[in-house]
């Protein structure tokens, strides 16, 4: 009896005996999972009409299932693939939903359950450029002084080189300064690194420990010793082998200048940021501080309306707050302040928000880096006073958040005279709306009295509203005939469109079984006390 328990245990968990551990295994000649799946080339850069790819090799004697495999870029975000590879062939994927930087990234191949199994790095691309593997690093070894011997390797994800000041204020021997930076959501191990200038230059430095996720680390020339020369020079991101693995090139640097990446590219900013994100300005900004800006006005009608933090893509090229003026009149925002907690951008007296109209502020123009994890917003204006705060725990890639204005239908009589709707707001991740008026929702609240094919139906008690849905899989749990629900949803054109879906009470009753199961327990807890109590009572007899 019990082998013919185990063997139906076994017939009953397949996906259990099938682990990641047997890569090898193929079930009618296709591999599940195997380690001979690689990265072949890059395409990040494509000509007009063209689609970026990613091209994967199966180096395997069998056929490979790429459904337990994931593709992902430097946003170390998963994205699930399909299909199959037969042994020894290539296949070019341009479907991913993220975007290959030009100036520099990664592509990474791991297995479902988050096993690496290959990644292939590149520092900067031109357009129509096939990026290609390269050769595989080999191992470096020292002997330290105990006779141990240490083996090092290239670390397979890379931090970039960010920001340099070649010709500081000052003394260059000891103001000058390397930047890298962390692009990745996830710590990375520096071990295996070295930084250096161009060729015949200062002796290469090594680079140790690790650098957490979206951070920076700033080298002083009195660490590494690797004098940068004023007229042009190089910095170099070096390997365990001192194989170059990214370069930059500059020339004609001007005293108190950095030379920094904003985007994708690479400019001299008068306003050097170490240790911070990158921002531009010329020489001419900067003569103008911000303890010189010109109040503006005080105003209650400004406020925050919409903030897109994950776009996909660079982070530090497409993120943005939007701010609204809902007063008549024009508002000068000299001295306000955006503030994320780190690093507050003061508005310049030329700032105006005219009356109605919203204000796009860039990454690239305020240097405010927002958080995909989580991070509180506030507007301040010229006295310190806080007019309007946000905050959010988690993002949505390539969602907004926004600030949604609710409109709570009572009746298709009173939505039609303008009478009894309830107006309220809230802040809600729907598509990016920049510039523009965000979504106005409608709530409603009803019984359900039908649904089929994507379109249900409530009654709210006076009148029938029918919507059409999207999640067909969840909306047949919430969408049950009989159902209390609260629905919001967008007019477009005769029908509307649910957004946002709650279940507020379940048409389901206890079934007979429920219910003598609930007496059963009421019986059995009952038993128990009496017999506690009569335990108790004859202990205190005896004694």
């Amino acid at each position: 009896m019990r082998k013919l328990f185990i063997f139906l245990l076994i017939l009953s968990f397949p996906t259990v005996f099938a682990s990641e551990e047997c890569p090898s295994s193929a079930i009618g000649g296709i591999i599940s999972v195997s380690t001979k799946l690689e990265i072949g080339s890059l395409y990040p850069s494509p000509k007009t009409g063209e689609k970026e790819w990613v091209e994967i090799k199966n180096n395997d004697s069998a056929k490979i299932d790429l459904a337990n495999y994931t593709l992902e870029d430097g946003t170390a975000k998963p994205w699930a693939m399909s299909g199959q590879i037969s042994a020894g062939q290539s296949l070019k994927i341009d479907s991913f939903p993220f975007q290959l930087n030009n100036g520099g990234d990664l592509a990474t191949l791991k297995t479902t359950s988050g096993i690496l199994i290959d990644t292939l790095t590149y520092s900067s691309s031109s357009e129509g450029e096939i990026i290609y593997k390269n050769s595989p690093v080999t191992l470096a070894s020292t002997e330290t002084s105990t006779g141990t011997v240490v083996v090092e390797t290239t670390p397979i994800k890379l931090p970039v080189i960010s920001e340099l000041i070649p010709n500081p204020e000052g003394s260059d021997s000891t103001s000058e300064w390397i930047e890298i930076y962390n692009p990745l959501t996830e710590n990375i191990t520096l071990a295996g690194l070295y930084l250096d200038d161009a060729d015949g230059g200062s002796d290469p430095y090594k680079l140790s420990g690790n650098l957490g996720a979206e951070s920076y680390l700033l080298i002083s020339v009195e660490d590494s010793k690797i004098s940068l020369n004023n007229s042009g020079d190089s910095v170099r991101l070096l390997g365990t082998n001192k194989e170059i693995l990214s370069q930059i090139d500059y020339t004609d640097s001007k005293e108190g200048e950095s030379y920094a990446l904003i985007g994708n590219s690479w400019v001299w900013t008068s306003s050097p940021t170490p240790g911070a994100d990158n921002i531009i300005a010329t020489s001419e900004d900067s003569k103008q501080s911000e303890s010189s800006f010109v109040n503006g006005d005080l105003s209650e009608s400004v406020n925050i309306s919409e903030v897109f933090p994950n776009p996909e893509g660079s982070d530090q090229e497409k993120e943005w707050i939007e701010i609204t003026n809902t007063s008549s009149v024009d508002v000068n925002l000299g001295n306000w302040i955006i503030d994320d907690g780190k690093k507050p951008y003061v508005f310049p007296d030329n700032t105006v928000i005219l009356a109605g109209s919203t204000l796009i502020l860039y990454r690239s123009e305020t240097g405010i880096a927002l958080n995909n994890n989580g991070e509180i917003i506030q507007l301040k204006d010229y006295t310190g006073e806080t007019m309007d705060s946000i905050e959010y725990d988690s993002s949505i890639e390539d969602q907004s958040y926004s600030k949604i204005e609710v409109e709570e239908m009572q009746s298709e009589q009173a939505s039609l005279s303008s009478l009894g709707q309830k107006v309220s707001e809230i802040w809600a991740w729907t598509e990016p709306s920049p510039g523009e008026q965000n979504p106005i929702w409608m709530q409603f609240k009803g019984e359900v009295t039908d649904y089929s094919e994507g379109v249900v139906t409530i009654f709210d008690g006076i009148s029938q509203w029918t919507f059409k849905t999207q999640n067909q899989k969840l909306d047949q749990l919430v969408f049950t005939i009989g159902n209390q629900i609260l629905i919001r949803a967008v007019q477009a054109g005769d029908i509307y469109e649910v957004t946002y879906s709650e279940l507020l009470q379940s048409s389901e009753k206890p079934t007979k079984n429920y219910l003598i199961w609930e007496i059963s327990a009421a019986v059995l807890a009952g038993t128990c006390w009496l017999v506690v109590e009569y335990r108790k009572r004859k202990q205190m007899t005896l004694s």
